[in-house]
This record gives C-alpha cells, sequence and structure tokens, in this order.
C-alpha cells in the first residue's frame, strides 16, 4: 500500500519536469549564501514574475538527504525523479513567489546508476553526503530558513509582507519553531505533518493495527516495547552520527523527537492551517486531532483544521474498483483549500 501510493507524485513529477536537470529547467533561479557557521546555504526562488509584488511561500521539504532532482540511469535508459513537490511550485508560483533551501551538502542533482529501475528502492537507499549527515536535524534546518527568509524580504518584492511558511511531512514540523523564531513569518500551513513526538507515530499505528486485527495486543506490545528501546538508544547517545535507525542518524532522530511542535504552535497569534490525511501512517491524524484539542482547551482561536477522510501521505485516497486498489488524488482540492484560506486571511 505504502510503495502504490508514494510512488504517485513521483511519476507526476517525471513527467511535469521532462527536461533537464537544471533549475531553470524547473522555473527557479539558484541562490546561495556561506554563513560562518552554518556553511554553504543554497536556496531557490520560481523565475515566473519574480520582478513583481507578490506574497512569498517559503516551503520547508519533507525528510531525507535528498536532491531535488535524481537522474536514474540503468543500461541505456534514464528517468528523471523528483523529491520536492513540482505541483507546489505549479500551483502557487502564479500567484505568489515560492522559495525553498536545499539540504545541506546536496546538490540540486544527482546521478544514481542502477541494473534495474525500481524508484521506491532508489529513494530509501540513496546515500546522502557526509555533510548531510553531520548537519541535519532540526537545528540546522531552521536556523538556515530563517536566513534565507531575512534574505528574501529584503531581495524580493514582497507584497503585503505576507510571508507564508509552508511545510509538507517532516517540513511541517520544522515551521512551527521556525515561525516561533523569526516574526518576518506572518503565517503558517501544516500539510500531513504532525505536532507531538515524531517516534509517537510507529506507536500509534501498532496500537490501531492490533484494534483492526492486522496482529494481536500481545504482538503489538512486544514491537512497542522494542520500539522504546530503540528510542532510548537514541535518546542516551543523541549526538551521534555515526549509529543509524531506520534510515536516519540517532542525531536527526533525537532533534527531530526532541522538538515538540504543538509547544512551538500554541505560543504563535498568527493564523496556521493545518492539514491532515485520516488514512495517513507517515503523520496519524490522531496526532493533528489532538493539536485541535488543545487550541480548543486554550481558547486560542487562529487554528483552521481541515482533514480529507481517507486520504495518505501523499494526498491520495486508496479506492477499490472491480477488486483492485486505485489512487484518487486530492493534492489539487488540497492546494486549493491553502490558498482560498490564505487569501482569506
Amino acid at each position: 500500500m505504502r510503495k502504490i501510493i508514494f510512488l504517485i507524485p513521483l511519476l507526476i513529477m517525471q513527467n511535469v519536469f521532462a527536461q533537464g536537470p537544471l533549475p531553470s529547467d524547473w522555473g527557479l533561479k539558484e541562490f546561495h549564501i556561506k554563513d560562518a557557521r552554518l556553511g554553504n546555504i543554497d536556496f531557490y526562488v520560481t523565475e515566473k514574475s519574480i520582478d513583481q509584488e507578490k506574497p512569498l511561500i517559503f516551503v520547508a521539504q519533507g525528510s531525507g538527504g535528498l536532491p531535488t532532482m535524481i537522474l536514474v540511469q540503468y543500461g541505456e535508459k534514464s528517468i528523471k525523479l523528483g523529491t520536492v513537490p513540482p505541483d507546489i511550485i505549479m500551483r502557487f508560483s502564479d500567484r505568489f513567489h515560492v522559495a525553498y533551501i536545499g539540504k545541506a551538502g546536496t546538490p540540486f542533482c544527482d546521478t544514481v546508476k542502477v541494473e534495474q529501475f525500481d524508484a521506491m528502492d532508489i529513494l530509501e537507499n540513496y546515500q546522502p553526503s557526509e555533510e548531510y549527515i553531520r548537519k541535519c536535524g532540526m537545528e540546522w534546518q531552521v536556523q538556515a530558513s530563517s536566513i534565507v527568509i531575512d534574505t528574501l524580504c529584503s531581495m524580493l518584492p514582497i507584497s503585503g509582507d505576507k510571508v507564508i511558511a509552508l511545510g509538507v511531512s517532516e517540513g511541517g514540523r520544522v515551521v512551527p519553531r521556525l515561525a516561533v523564531e523569526n516574526e518576518k513569518i506572518t503565517h503558517v500551513v501544516c500539510m500531513v505533518s504532525g505536532g507531538l513526538n515524531q517516534f509517537y507515530s510507529s506507536i500509534i499505528n501498532k496500537r490501531i493495527d492490533a484494534a483492526t486485527g492486522k496482529f494481536s495486543h500481545r504482538e503489538a506490545q512486544v514491537i512497542i516495547d522494542s520500539l522504546f528501546c530503540e528510542y532510548q538508544k537514541i535518546y542516551s547517545d543523541p549526538h551521534s552520527t555515526d549509529k543509524s535507525w531506520y534510515g536516519h542518524s540517532y542525531k536527526r532522530w533525537a532533534s527531530f523527537c526532541t522538538d515538540i511542535p504543538l509547544e512551538h504552535l500554541v505560543k504563535l497569534d498568527i493564523p496556521i492551517y493545518f492539514l491532515s490525511g485520516s488514512a495517513d501512517r507517515n503523520a496519524p491524524v490522531l496526532q493533528a486531532d489532538y493539536i485541535k484539542l488543545e487550541f480548543l482547551r486554550l481558547g486560542k482561536t487562529n487554528l483552521t483544521y481541515r482533514v480529507l477522510p481517507g486520504c495518505e501521505h501523499s494526498l491520495y485516497e486508496v479506492v477499490v474498483e472491480d477488486g483492485k486498489e486505485k489512487g484518487i488524488s486530492h493534492r489539487d482540492e488540497a492546494f486549493s483549500m491553502v490558498v482560498d484560506w490564505i487569501v482569506s486571511n
């Protein structure tokens, strides 16, 4: 199930941006900042009407040390895979300046040679740079993003000083803290993200699996106990870049699983939009439901919370037709909802 849905956006990316591995082929301009403390920061801005006054959308990407594009070569064939959602760039670039930062130590495009093409296998086994592994974490991403936002605000004509920090997946965990630390941000959008400890997502999923009969409650408890053992190892060695778990260093896990987005969200008085899919296992909707509940408890009215029923992490709904699974995209619907909300706020 996860493979089928996750690959759909990747195939869209390949078809939409079928030309070249350069930023300009994506309608982007590339910029660089060299910071004494953070090192090199690469960032990209949509070229469309870049000299015209428009609000700014800063996109915080999802997890992994992936380049924007991966050129996969197998035999005499090649295919391009994108890792930054192109429909966000295309959907918003008419009305907004759209910008994002590259991952630390990661080129815009990288080439991978394989014997057989398997997009999921390539993405899960892509080897990020040593610099990315060394710097990867909430701290570098928030600090680098804040510097880039300050730079963008001085270099672009931004209408109404409206700066929207939009986080997708892991990026949705970054933007709440980013908005607390950078007062230039006027709106926050979190898409398919969580608000509690990221480790909690796996625990939620195992409890749900047991409750729905995928396996017994006893089997679920054994798995959850083993997860707690892994979490203890990570928290006991939070700065290690040599040890890893599920494709990420201990440092990365400890960084993102020590910083709790909800604690930042409740500090904000600016408009917040939180969008979830009810079938999302990467960012279970139960975490997002708790965010809404906490805002109600505190009497805060600056949160707009929306759930797309049946949608998983890439905002596709899985339906069964003639005994076969089929993915129905709700991405256009989701992005239209975000645009309408920004305009009305």
